[in-house]
């Protein structure tokens, strides 16, 4: 190359890097960025201490100095306070007009290396009135389990929600550190969608470290009901740096509004891959489903929890949960349910009361000769759950099959044998003589996080699964006859029902279904609003006639084509109960999500009567909150009179033709499942776990 041609090369290419970076300090917002990190009663500097840009990642020097380079979008500094150390003032704003980014943190009373715990709770949705009455449950866990921090996984929400959730729950008001995550519905109308968070609550990622865990919050996807302002790969490529920087003995516990985007955790980005595991992952922590779920994914717990403050989505109760690591990094949680009492008194005149492992949510109680039989749910880690088989002459337990997970609905009793499903997608069959295990296999679940759907058994096959993924499997042996993968729908506690030929499927936010119960090959699906949006489990009235309750609508579906027949809308009504309505002579006797149970004429399409209950002491129906009179339990028809159990702790007894209370029977936890009545006893099972018998009086 001739003198000339190398000094235009020279030349050109100090016009690109100048331009280069002219663009880069124009993008940019001003870096570098310097400043210290120290601790608060000694002013000495403080090493070793990552702090980043928002991308980059660094450690303090010996002097506890640090130096970014800043990105095009570094919006805040934030520091990762490092385990025995403590500070609210993580983050500082990047400002053009800021010369230094100094840090001071205070020595924590939890140690380095430290066992300790926290609570979380998520997607409290609340608007510009502020928080309800759950948030003195939340506080009273607080003061007295002395949790290291409170953590809000997402969905506070919108413009109103977000402006009012700091001003009622920060780490002044609950006298503990408070951290947040943001979810789909905090992304909101502004210069971007992380706008308005941001400036109220700080970064979107960043972490800390508290004991032995290193934490990470990072953001939901990549925006939700607006834009956000950053791609897809910027979290990821600070992941990266943030976790170079981490000790590699310190266990990673993940922070997101919702699950990890792929099940073996490794992240794709920049045609490269990030492997959490490889950084000792114990957890991934998360809401946004609106459900109690706790999956142990190959040594990673999934840890999911509903609402504090009402109803999750897919009948989940509402409560906090609290996480603990001990010294060895190993996970455990429990949950506190609002606002059911921890030790209920016990049944009142009971000739039996036997508590097992779990609780009992929407499992009927059955009863096959001198037997009782249930199965428990455990929200739970490590949990104990399963099936149960009791003595019906005085509760005694003759066998128990602890399951893999939750057993969330109903069994099914027959031919010697006893069904169920967890809401791992897994199947049993035991024997109803001793428990023994006749077979044993795992469904698809689709799109479904877990379910609580109910299982049903008819001639010889048995229909399991869930909204998303519908298997029928033969019932002596296990084998698949069919699957439908839908991939639609929210989990719901409403039961599978078989209508003559059809499969009736409630795809809860999405329609009723009905299915081929041979073939699994879809008839015909109701997508109408108050179908769609619905808990309760529909009822074949007759031949040709299907009811569905639900949202605020009775409705008669037509069996043949799903269309319908009439529907009528209930003034200040709320039906998403998972209970099967009753049906006798004319009239639809119906439990409520909020008031109770109510009496309808199918041909006046009125209400005859309602009778109200008390007020639960759990909340499980979609939504529902303070105040609810929720009843989940399918109600009894006998001889007149209308049996049930609800929500507040009671069974009632109830004229069937006027709704007047003939009796009631305390039992101190909610009853959730369907009873047993005999000549002379009643049998159910409430959410303390509980298997009971009264004296029928």
């Amino acid at each position: 190359m001739s003198k000339k041609a190398i000094i235009i090369l020279i030349c050109a290419l100090i016009v690109v890097v100048g331009v280069g970076l002219a663009l880069y300090f124009l993008l940019s917002t001003g870096g570098p960025y310097v400043g210290t990190v120290t601790v608060a009663d000694t002013g000495a500097g403080l090493a070793n201490v990552s702090v980043s840009d928002g991308r980059n990642v660094v450690k303090t020097d010996e002097n506890g100095s640090f130096e970014l380079p800043g990105y095009r979008k570094t919006r805040f500094i934030t520091v990762t306070v490092p385990a025995g150390y403590e500070t609210e003032n993580y983050y500082i704003p990047a400002s053009r007009d800021t010369q230094r980014y100094d840090f001071t943190l205070q020595v924590s009373d939890i140690p380095a290396g430290a066992a300790h715990s926290f609570l979380q709770i998520a997607d409290t949705e609340i608007g510009e009135d502020g928080v309800g009455e759950w948030i003195d449950h939340v506080k009273s866990l607080a003061d007295e389990l002395q949790p290291a921090f409170l953590i809000h996984t997402g969905d506070i929400c919108y413009e109103a929600g977000l402006k009012r959730h700091i001003q009622d729950v920060n780490t002044e008001t609950m006298g503990l550190p408070v951290r947040y995550v943001i979810g789909n519905h905090d992304y909101v109308d502004g210069k971007y969608g992380e706008a308005l968070f941001e400036s109220l609550y700080g970064p979107v990622w960043y972490s800390f470290e508290v004991g032995n865990v290193h934490y990470v919050v990072t953001p939901f996807q990549t925006g939700g009901d607006y834009k956000s302002g950053y791609n897809k790969n910027d979290r990821w490529r600070w992941l990266e740096n943030d976790l170079k920087n981490t000790d590699p003995d310190m266990k990673i516990i993940m922070f997101n509004h919702t699950q990890s985007p792929s099940k073996n955790y490794v992240i794709e980005f920049d045609r490269k891959t990030l492997d959490l595991k490889e950084h000792n992952l114990i957890a991934w922590v998360f809401g946004h489903y609106h459900y109690n779920y706790v999956q142990n994914n190959d040594g990673v717990l999934n840890i999911s929890t509903a609402r504090p403050d009402c109803g999750g989505i897919d009948q989940s109760a509402s409560g906090t949960r609290q996480i603990s690591i001990d010294e060895n990094g190993v996970v455990s949680t429990q949950m506190y349910y609002y606002d059911m009492l921890e030790s209920p008194a016990l049944p009142e005149g009971a000739r039996f009361s036997t508590t097992l492992s779990g609780n009992v949510l929407f499992c009927d109680t059955v009863l096959s000769g001198d037997r009782l039989y249930t199965a428990t749910a455990d929200d739970d880690f490590p949990r104990s759950c399963g099936v149960y088989c009791l003595s019906a002459a005085d509760g005694s337990v003759i066998w128990s099959y602890m399951t893999e997970n939750s057993v969330k609905n109903n069994v099914v009793v027959a031919n010697g044998c006893v069904y169920a499903q967890d809401c791992e997608g897994y199947v049993y069959c035991l024997s109803a003589e001793n428990g023994g295990l006749i077979w044993k296999t795992q469904v698809q679940l689709g799109t479904g996080l877990s379910t609580s759907s109910g299982i049903v058994l008819d001639d010889g096959v048995l229909y399991t699964g869930c909204a998303a993924a519908v298997t029928a499997l033969l019932a002596d042996t296990g084998k698949v006859v069919w699957e439908n993968v839908r991939n639609k729908g929210e989990g719901s506690a409403a039961e599978f029902v078989v209508a003559g030929d059809k499969l009736l499927v409630s795809s809860h936010w999405d329609a009723l279904v009905a299915l081929d119960k041979a073939t699994g090959k879809e008839l015909w699906k109701k997508e109408d609003e108050d179908v769609r949006f619905r808990s309760s489990t529909p009822i074949v009235a007759d031949d040709t006639t299907i009811l569905v309750a639900d949202d605020d609508a009775v409705m008669q579906l037509d069996a043949a084509t799903g269309e319908i027949r009439n529907k009528t809308v209930l003034e200040d009504a709320a039906l998403s109960s998972s209970a099967q309505p009753v049906v006798a002579d004319g009239v639809a006797y119906i439990a409520t999500a909020d008031k109770g149970v109510l009496a309808y004429s199918l041909s006046e399409n009125r209400v005859l009567w309602q009778t109200e209950t008390g007020k639960a002491m759990l909340f499980t129906a979609p939504y529902t909150n303070d105040g609810a009179e929720t009843v989940e339990s399918t109600p009894i028809l006998e001889n007149g009179q209308l049996w049930f159990g609800a929500s507040d702790g009671n069974i009632y007894c109830l004229n069937a033709a006027d709704g007047s209370v003939v009796r009631t029977y305390s039992v101190g936890a909610p009853v959730l499942g369907k009873l047993v009545l005999t000549e002379d006893s009643i049998y159910g099972a409430d959410f303390a776990g509980r298997v009971f018998c009264l004296a029928r009086g």
